[in-house]
């Protein structure tokens, strides 16, 4: 068939490995996927009170198609090795996501030729009806025309004996009379041939009319199956999509525990901690702190004109793997700030611009692990003293540790390094007490990148009751 159109599904099409229970209570019920569409195709994201019954309805999807069914099965098969060899998925997925991209702009196409489709298809019905008007207009004339013949016929029969027309004229008293009789019946006659010529004329005309009705129609016809030919391609290509979006969410999944894993395996101290300390010593000795206004009056957004691509402890309703940030995307080389007054603690340069799923660039930096080019600010914002990480950095663009940072002042530039799939900033916010213990924190840093919170994510959340040291979600200061 040919390809007239080129989902929708973002979040429709996103989907997690990790089984959920799917939302079947909805009103309208799953099975009017026009509504569900669009509810869950929206460019700016989901509402969190959409995100469960989108997956519900991606369920649905999943659940009504065998062959899908059995190419999702066949995925989970091989999660053992896809966590094995994360790296060259990751890079498969990379290639994944330019097919899915540009599929997407054919379903969004797709989608606009149904509509143009189903345009001509109730532009033709219109023709249709009108034809059917013109018909019964025709056959209302015809029917005229009959009662007319068949009322004269009545008249005519009611006072007719051998020769109705010879009685007539026998009955006239004078020639002119029967002049006059005779050119009477002459009109009537006529009149009653042109009643059937015009009659000869309608009955053509309304064979025409029907033969243009049935043309019509089977045209429609046509235009319908050219419509459920189209619906049923771009069905196959949703379910393409969704069997590429599931495995990538496997690797994604795989990768971000395999993160995990690996930094809660390393001590994650910084190897120059000593110089750290030192500088961070002499920075204190020289009175360079004190000549910043430490306390800062509310947070300032870091990455001007970026968006949330993902939340924080899991990826936006896609399972329960760790995310302990939240993620800023915009282009690459877009300038990130400090959300605060502060210092840099650390600084980690070195990493390729562009990483993948899997790569741990980052530690042999001086950062952690996945994190590629990064930079910790050790802040005060409203009193309170809290480490902020800034990951996945443009090579060469983090500012050096030492660094003595304003509200606002440049710290690096979005990138896509480490552990990455696209341009983003990922920002982590950890909750240190008091700041007034922002001098003494500085200079007895021990390294820890988690600053005692570890890298699991679900130990130590501030929203969960704990003190410092805690995991904040950068969303509930930045406003989502």
């Amino acid at each position: 068939m040919r390809k007239v159109f080129a989902p929708i599904l973002s979040i429709c099409m996103a989907l997690s490995i990790v089984p959920f229970q799917p939302v079947l209570a909805e009103d309208p019920p799953y099975t009017d996927t026009e509504y569900w569409k669009e509810r869950c195709t929206q460019s700016g994201g989901l509402e969190d009170e959409d995100y469960e019954a989108c997956q519900g309805y991606n369920e649905y999807l999943k659940s009504s198609s065998t062959s899908l069914n059995e190419q999702l099965e066949a995925l989970k098969a091989q999660e053992e090795d896809i966590k094995k060899n994360i790296a060259d998925y990751g890079l498969k997925i990379q290639n994944y996501q330019t097919e899915i991209d540009a599929k997407q702009v054919e379903i969004n196409q797709t989608v606009n030729d149904i509509a143009a489709k189903q345009v001509e298809i109730d532009n033709k019905q219109i023709e249709i009806d009108n034809k059917q008007k013109e018909i019964d207009a025709t056959q209302a004339e015809i029917d005229a025309a009959n009662e007319k013949i068949r009322t004269r016929m009545e008249i005519s029969q009611s006072s007719m004996r051998l020769n109705k027309f010879t009685d007539i004229l026998m009955g006239a008293d004078s020639f002119e009379e029967f002049l006059r009789i005779s050119n009477g019946l002459s009109a009537i006659s006529q009149y009653d041939q042109k009643i059937l010529d015009d009659m000869k004329v309608l009955r053509e005309k309304l064979n025409t009319q029907r033969e243009e009705m049935e043309t019509a129609k089977a045209e429609m016809e046509v235009q319908k199956q050219e419509l459920e030919d189209i619906k049923l391609w771009l069905e196959q290509q949703q379910n393409e999509i969704i069997v590429k979006q599931t495995e990538m969410e496997m690797v994604r999944k795989a990768a971000m525990e395999e993160e995990a894993k690996i930094r809660s395996q390393s001590d994650q101290v910084a190897s120059n901690i000593a110089e750290l300390n030192s500088m961070m010593i002499e920075l204190i000795r020289a009175g360079r702190l004190d000549d910043v206004t430490i306390t800062t009056n509310g947070w300032t957004y870091p990455v001007p004109g970026g968006y949330r691509s993902a939340g924080t402890w899991s990826y936006d309703g896609y399972g329960a793997y760790p995310h302990l940030g939240m993620d800023f995307a915009a282009s690459v080389g877009t300038t990130i700030v400090a959300v605060g007054n502060g210092v840099v603690l650390a600084s980690a340069n070195g990493c390729p611009t562009y990483g993948y799923l899997g790569n741990w660039c980052g530690s042999a930096q001086g950062g952690a692990a996945g994190g590629g080019n990064q930079v910790y600010q050790l802040t005060v914002v409203n009193g309170s003293l809290y480490a902020i990480g800034y990951a996945h950095m443009m090579l060469n663009s983090p500012v050096a540790a030492g660094t003595i940072l304003s509200a606002g002042d440049y710290v690096g530039r979005v990138g896509s390094a480490g552990n990455s799939t696209g341009p983003h900033c990922h920002v982590e916010i950890i909750y240190l007490g008091d700041g007034s213990d922002f001098s003494y924190y500085a200079q007895h840093w021990n390294g820890d990148f988690s600053f005692g919170c570890g890298w699991v994510g679900y130990d130590r959340k501030c929203d969960a009751g704990y003190g410092a040291p805690c995991r904040i979600r950068p969303e509930s200061v930045f406003g989502y």
